[in-house]
């Protein structure tokens, strides 16, 4: 089960980069709402200020950080924990920034702008605790292939 997650979790960051590319190439508005559900006030002026304004660029910056993170996770060792303390981290960002839904009432926001990110650091947080990762994700792919093909 834990590998499964780890797989899951990689494959969020490795593959997430693509929507964050195209979109900061050819769909930019839609990161316009993301600052206007942020829980500290001041991020929200930051961000209809600075990152809207430079939206393709960070765009590609946080492509660069998914590529990074998926890449530690599949690693072994330490990596693997550096890359879920860093996915984590940006999980904890994501739940103040709020996931840009426009809602009527505190719980409705809580339950779409801040659950989905909260649910998503649960998972992880067995995996940092009491995750063995002595294997990188394509030894531990490999291994099973070898261990199933017929001698």
């Amino acid at each position: 089960m834990r590998t499964a997650v780890r797989i899951f979790i990689s494959l969020w960051y490795l593959l997430g980069w693509i929507a964050h590319v195209y979109m900061g190439l050819f769909v930019s508005t839609a990161y316009n709402s993301f600052g206007d559900t942020a829980l500290i006030p001041a991020y929200t002026t930051l961000w209809k200020d600075v990152v809207l304004p430079n939206i393709t660029l960070f765009a590609f910056l946080l492509a660069v950080f998914e590529l990074s993170v998926g890449s530690l996770l599949i690693s072994r060792g330490k990596w693997v924990k550096i890359g879920l303390v860093l996915s984590i981290l940006f999980n904890l960002f994501l739940v103040q920034m709020g996931l840009g839904w426009q809602v009527n009432s505190a719980l409705s926001d809580f339950l779409v702008n801040r659950l989905p990110n909260l649910v998503f650091i649960a998972i992880q947080l067995p995996l940092l605790f009491w995750g063995w990762d002595e294997r990188s994700i394509p030894e531990m792919i490999l291994r099973r292939k070898s261990n199933k093909s017929p001698v």
